[in-house]
């Protein structure tokens, strides 16, 4: 059996694998494309998430600030009642608000004034109406 080869069979065979090969090309297109929205949506949702992070961050760092600055309020404060005790002190040595109470320091053992009990009286109300169950924690006992 002789196998004959026309110009119009191998025209028909090179269209026929033309057409398969323009369709695989269309597929593997179709199929990048696919990809790429998957990506680009990926990196959407992502870009989506840093802006959000970063709204966060700056709200974050604002309040920092503002904390910051009543911190800096808080001590200044705080530093001006003691200059006013350090001068009714050197002023008044024998007050009775300078008397032994009879408590001690734990951790010390020195003997806690009289003004020394109004201070953690006021010191421990103030924490507990933060909601700080143990105020007496949070300072010098």
């Amino acid at each position: 059996m002789l196998l004959e080869v026309s110009k119009s069979g191998l025209l028909g065979l090179a269209r026929g694998r033309a057409i398969r090969a323009e369709y695989m090309a269309q597929r593997a297109e179709a199929s990048v494309e696919a990809i790429i929205a998957e990506a680009n949506a990926k990196i959407a949702d992502a870009q989506a998430i840093i802006t959000q992070t970063e709204n966060q961050n700056a709200a974050l760092e604002a309040r920092i600030r503002e904390l910051d600055d009543a911190l800096a309020v808080q001590k200044a404060h705080a530093g001006g009642l003691e200059a006013q005790v350090k001068a009714f002190v050197a002023q008044h040595p024998d007050s009775p608000l300078r008397a032994d109470s009879g408590l001690r320091f734990i951790k010390t053992g020195n003997t806690k004034s009289k003004a020394r009990l109004i201070y953690e009286g006021a010191f421990d109300a103030i924490l507990r109406g933060f909601g700080i169950q143990d105020p007496s924690g949070r300072r010098a006992n």
